[in-house]
């Protein structure tokens, strides 16, 4: 539940801080305002920018969807009006939010870009009255008077921000996060009556979320590791940059998973990892999980002496032998369930003893469990 709202807390404050400076832009200096109206345009290109460099072909799409309404098509943007472009936008996010990630500019890319400008030409054509499709004539909603197309647009509007509501609260990521109150914000602007900056401050607080969007994405990247999502290796390194004199940290390893694997096969063992992984990061006594690297893990309890954290080692390490994994068994064409079991080499900081020195420690009181007999917790 926390992750789930976690994932919407910023693009909500970014878009309130932008509805809250749209009221008060007559306060902004004028030496200000004379940028503000450019603001959107640099944002939507940072935007890119950023999405080129992370490679992140599904924010250029969602970029340039939310761009639209920067292009100079006075019948789209009609103040009286309810735009086609905000039937677009909502219909094409919701479907944006379908789409898999294929990378920033290749033919998936490119089709999908050529998708978007198909439909924005079609309703320019029928705006324009370029074409007549009968019983579309009116496709330009007025919000003063009731119509097939206003029930129409609202039913599409409503079903699609319903859509994208519940992909974010399945998925609980930052990307349907920043989607649904991208949607909000923009529909927010279409139905309030606002000056030219006043819509200008709430467009660059969209192409602000996705600037911060990218920059959290890029940071979990970099720390989070894909497979298990526990922190990683350089997550760990820079943990024990400023631990303090007491601390413990235990390293872990998989029982038998060469064994395992060669069994099963890696997608199978892709799935113990993530169940073995789910269980360490419930330790308990304060203790921060990390993958390691392969089948190894490390967990580092900070401020902790020994007698602290032997009954949350314990504890870890029984959670996963009593849980059940199920697998597919491709040799039997069956599906079963199997247990793993950890070993655990735990080693406590000393004077004398840097972070790095007291995680090979740790690492050879874990082979001493392997020789034990795996599936047991030996600490100095």
């Amino acid at each position: 539940m926390t992750s789930r709202f976690t994932s919407l807390f910023i693009p909500s404050v970014i878009a309130l801080l932008s509805l809250y400076l749209s009221v008060y832009v007559d306060k902004i200096p004028a030496v200000w305002l004379a940028l503000l109206e450019w603001l959107p345009y640099i944002f939507s290109s940072l935007v890119i920018l950023l999405a080129w460099h992370f490679n992140k072909g599904l924010v250029l799409i969602v970029c340039l969807i939310l761009m639209l309404p920067l292009l100079p098509i006075d019948n789209l943007g009609n103040k009286n009006n309810v735009s086609v472009y905000l039937l677009l936008t909502s219909l094409n996010l919701a479907l944006v939010s379908q789409l898999q990630e294929r990378g920033f500019f290749n033919r998936f890319a490119v089709n999908r870009i050529i998708f978007v400008a198909m439909q924005l030409l079609w309703c320019m054509a029928l705006a324009e009255a370029w074409i007549k499709i009968p019983g579309i004539s009116l496709y330009l909603i007025n919000i003063e008077s009731f119509s097939f197309a206003l029930a129409f647009f609202t039913l599409t509007f409503v079903i699609s921000l319903a859509f994208l509501a519940s992909k974010w609260w399945l998925k609980s990521d930052t990307f349907s996060g920043a989607i649904l109150v991208s949607l909000l914000l923009i529909a927010l602007m279409h139905f309030l009556s606002l000056n030219s900056k006043q819509a200008a401050l709430m467009h660059t607080g969209v192409f602000v979320i996705w600037c911060i969007y990218l920059l959290i994405d890029s940071h979990k990247m970099a720390y989070v590791d894909e497979l298990t999502q526990l922190p990683g290796r350089r997550a760990l390194n820079e943990k024990l940059l400023g631990l303090s004199k007491h601390y413990v940290i235990a390293m872990l390893d998989v029982d038998h998973f060469k064994k395992f694997n060669d069994t099963y096969g890696h997608d199978m063992g892709d799935l113990v990892l993530k169940s073995v992984a789910n269980n360490m990061d419930k330790v308990t006594s304060g203790g921060k999980a990390f993958r390691y690297g392969g089948e190894e893990f490390a967990i580092v309890f900070a401020h902790k002496k020994k007698e602290d954290i032997l009954s949350a080692l314990e504890g870890v390490r029984e959670s996963i032998a009593s849980q059940m994994v199920d697998i597919y068994d491709s040799k039997k064409d069956v599906y079963k369930g199997v247990s793993v079991t950890i070993s655990i080499g735990a080693a406590l900081s000393n004077s004398e003893r840097h972070a790095q020195d007291v995680i090979k420690h740790a690492d050879q009181l874990l082979y001493k469990a392997k020789k034990k007999g795996r599936n047991c917790v030996i600490i100095e």
